[in-house]
């Protein structure tokens, strides 16, 4: 009996963990973690995936908007290392702060097994040098704790500087780290803890650069959040390096490795790809005369996720200048994948009210910068067509070449923008070479 007890608990004991493990399996990517969502926007970086990056970043906003912030300046800040960041060789370039709230970091290198320097070391502290010599309010923060023989990095790295004549004081020395993502953990413990710093740039190979810069921006971004001060800003344009000629450029995978370290998370794999699927589009279908187009292109996927490509797509057989019927083709590709669509729009006739409506949407747009002068042209053009109603075409011509001039005095008192000044005079001079032929038709 007792045996058949047990077996009966058993199976009870299984069947209540069955809906648990349903569940679980149904809403697996509503009950991801932010760590886990880290983890994917890591992962989709490593891809080129900027779909997956976007969607990720949706999701992890839902859960935390703090995080959210984070990681969207971080992916941002990334991709304009990788495909932006002129790297300097030799000395920092020119426009960086002239002050004592600046430091320059200069990333260590392993020492020989004597402890001495090898001379990619020394090749970064000869750029340190002459950067600090172009910059003698800026702090030096030296880093690297590997010993070898009783040195480290930073000493060594600290030792050279002053016997090359840089003032000690000037030198901050991060010496117990002992790769580049410790480096950067224990620089901003320094930095923000001990020093007033506004801003820092990087100092290190120039292979090196683009790693040493993502790693150190995100470090930045975390230390600040977990000290509760304002991030040190990251000039990148402010970076520079020892050329090495046999080596230029290191693997995106290796960065990938090092940013789940700096995250301190888990490394993920084969994460699926979003595939497009379909585009939605969303406008207007008649224009005014010389009037842009004006669509919403939304790329759809076959996860359900939708995104914004108005800016990514490819529109073609539109021309602003011609009256009529336009028969328009949207496409947009990713990943091999393309979708083409076609539609048809009109376009019309500038008319006194037509302009009217124009001005009021380019101040929407904030085309036009001030309701008062939005309402002035509105008046303005209220007169002429009280003037074109009571047939008084002199008049007509007469005010709609003073709007001109009006347009011309907002524009220059910058008042409105170079696209609302286009659009506004050329259908005020499509409407006033109109008034001139109807006067000559009639005589």
């Amino acid at each position: 009996m007792k045996k058949i007890n047990k077996i009966l608990m058993g199976l009870l004991l299984v069947f209540s963990l069955l809906p648990f493990s349903v569940v679980s399996a149904e809403t697996n990517t509503d009950s991801k973690s932010v760590d886990q969502l880290i983890s994917e926007v890591i992962y989709y970086f490593g891809e080129n995936a900027e779909t997956d990056i976007l969607r990720t970043l949706d999701l992890m906003k839902e859960r935390s908007e703090e995080d959210y912030d984070i990681w969207r300046s971080v992916m941002e800040e990334w991709d304009w290392i990788e495909n932006e960041m002129v790297e300097n060789i030799d000395v920092a370039p020119d426009g960086l702060p002239n002050d004592d709230n600046h430091v320059f970091v200069v990333l260590g290198f392993a020492l020989n097994d004597d402890g001495t320097m090898r001379d990619e070391l020394i090749g970064r502290l000869e750029v340190v040098l002459r950067s600090a010599e172009k910059y003698p309010n800026s702090y030096v923060l030296v880093t690297g704790g590997v010993e070898k023989n009783g040195w480290t990095e930073g000493d060594r790295m600290h030792d050279w500087l002053v016997d090359h004549g840089l003032s000690e004081d000037r030198i901050i020395v991060e010496n117990e780290s002992s790769t580049t993502v410790e480096n950067a953990a224990n620089s901003f413990e320094i930095l923000y803890n001990n020093y007033d710093i506004d801003t820092f740039s990087m100092i290190t190979s120039q292979y090196h650069l683009k790693r040493g810069s993502i790693f150190y921006y995100t470090m930045s971004q975390l230390k600040a959040r977990e000290l509760g001060v304002a991030p040190i800003k990251f000039i990148g344009e402010g970076n520079a390096g020892w050329y090495r000629e046999d080596k230029t450029e290191e693997s995106l995978s290796l960065k990938v490795r090092g940013m789940y370290q700096i995250a301190g998370v888990e490394r993920v794999n084969d994460l699926p790809i979003s595939v497009l699927e379909d585009i939605k589009i969303d406008g207007d279908l008649e224009y005014n005369l010389y009037e842009d187009l004006d669509l919403d292109i939304n790329a759809v996927y076959n996860n359900g996720y939708t995104r914004d490509v108005t800016d990514l797509s490819d529109v073609t057989g539109y021309n602003s200048n011609e009256l009529g019927e336009q028969e328009i083709e949207i496409s947009y590709e990713e990943n091999d994948e393309i979708v083409t669509k076609n539609m048809q729009v009109t376009v019309v006739e500038p008319s006194l009210e037509s302009v009217q409506q124009l001005v009021g949407t380019l101040h929407d747009q904030g085309e036009i910068y001030e309701d008062d002068v939005a309402r002035l042209m509105t008046i303005h053009l209220t007169a002429v067509k009280r003037f074109e109603e009571t047939g008084q075409t002199d008049k007509v011509q007469k005010h709609l070449s003073n709007f001109q001039k009006l347009l011309e005095y907002q524009l220059d008192e910058n008042m409105i923008s170079d696209e609302a000044y286009d659009l506004l005079d050329q259908s005020t001079q499509y409407l006033l070479d109109e008034s001139t032929n109807q006067v000559e038709e009639v005589a």
